[in-house]
């Protein structure tokens, strides 16, 4: 009879248990990789939030929050671009139909894109995130500003299953963070010399403004600046010295609302806005389902603005401003403030504040050779009005 010494036993047992889990450790990640794929290097990054963030670079399966942010990641990924989108939120198709429907068509495989639900409205399922093992997840600053408790939760639960989450900004300071997203975007993709180059196109625009501003005198002319979505008759938010607010004054106007708002956002009383009587009234516009929204974007014609513009341009009292009577009233896209093409809002805003200074000055134009070396899509449709 063989008599067993249960003590080896035992100590063998835990040796083959603790080798297994460093295999495990070591090698678990490639049951996820196809056979022969690439080990990705780790990078580590500091994102918009302050968060400094460790994935596996360049990344290649991506589940993006405010989907409309898809523009800025087409411009740096090039052709390809959508085979790395695996999931996404519904704001592209719901607040930006126009240029979904534009993207889809030049790439239809984005239609079957699963969507993962919204932050701000607490349909985000982290389960399905997960399923779709991203590489990243990359969400915005302003949803840790709207919606801070769900983003906060998404974003605890995502990095205890392992699943980075890098935040880009294009929305709290876009002047100042719209560039360095773009970047940080180019980082992660391994796209930095493509990121670059579109920084460098951003800010050749952007300086040939503020250069000939710093040479300006006179008064600034001020300003009110509603978005156009909930249409004429109930006043929409405008913007402290945040959004389209800071832009107001990055480019030289006297923002009406600032001192009333500081850096928020909300729709002010009609009152009020008689009261200030501002030189310059700008509404936003997009292709929103909003009825009698204020109608901009790819798919919409001039006369389609126009007549989406006059029930705000006749609301009571407003032909007692000066904005009326000088015919200053301006539509532009809702949509280019919290994005890459901000550029195109300062030539814009610069044109309409100082028109003899910036009579030269063509945002259209620069937006189409934009589109011609940087976007998958075309440059069609109307994004900025002028009324009269």
């Amino acid at each position: 009879m063989v008599k067993i010494n249960y003590s080896i036993v035992a100590v063998v047992g835990i040796a083959i248990l603790v080798i297994a889990a460093i295999g495990f450790v070591v090698y678990g990640n490639a049951f996820d990789r196809p056979d022969g794929g690439p080990e990705k290097a780790r990078m580590t990054v500091t994102d918009m939030a302050g968060r400094t963030v460790t994935l596996n670079a360049p990344v290649e399966r991506i589940v993006i929050m405010e989907s409309s942010k898809t523009a800025e990641l087409a411009a740096i990924a090039g052709d390809g671009f959508a085979e790395k989108i695996v999931g996404w939120d519904s704001d592209f198709k719901r607040y930006a139909g126009d240029e979904y429907a534009v993207f889809v068509e030049k790439c239809p495989q984005l239609a079957d894109i699963p969507e993962v639900g919204l932050l701000d409205d607490n349909t985000f399922s982290i389960e399905k995130t997960i399923s779709l093992k991203p590489d990243v997840v990359i969400m915005q600053n302003w949803q840790l500003l709207r919606a801070k408790e769900a983003t906060t939760d998404a974003l605890n639960k995502l990095e205890r299953a392992g699943i980075p989450v890098v935040f880009l900004d294009f929305y709290t300071d876009p002047m100042a963070n719209s560039t360095k997203s773009m970047l940080l975007l180019g980082e992660i993709l391994g796209k930095e010399d493509r990121a670059q180059e579109i920084v460098n196109f951003y800010n050749e625009q952007t300086e040939l403004v503020y250069s000939r501003l710093a040479a300006v005198n006179g008064t600034r002319p001020s300003v009110y600046i509603e978005c156009g979505i909930n249409g004429p008759s109930s006043y929409a938010n405008t913007y402290g010295d945040v959004a389209w607010g800071s832009v107001v004054k990055r480019v030289g106007g006297n923002n009406i609302a600032e001192s009333l708002l500081a850096g928020t956002t909300k729709a002010i009383s009609p009152e009020y806005l008689v009261s200030q009587n501002p030189d310059i009234i700008i509404l936003t516009g997009r292709n929103w389902a909003t009825p009698d929204s204020l109608k901009l974007g790819y798919t919409v014609t001039q006369d389609t603005a126009r007549n989406t513009m006059t029930g705000f341009v006749q609301r009571p009292g407003w032909d007692t401003t000066n904005a009326v009577k000088n015919h200053k009233v301006y539509g532009i896209y809702q949509g280019y403030c919290y994005s890459i093409y901000n550029f195109a809002v300062v030539e814009a805003f610069a044109k309409w504040f100082y028109p003899e200074e910036f009579k030269d000055v063509d945002p259209d134009a620069v937006l189409r050779e934009y589109h011609d070396r940087f976007m998958p899509i075309d440059y069609n449709g109307t994004f900025f009005y002028s009324y009269y």
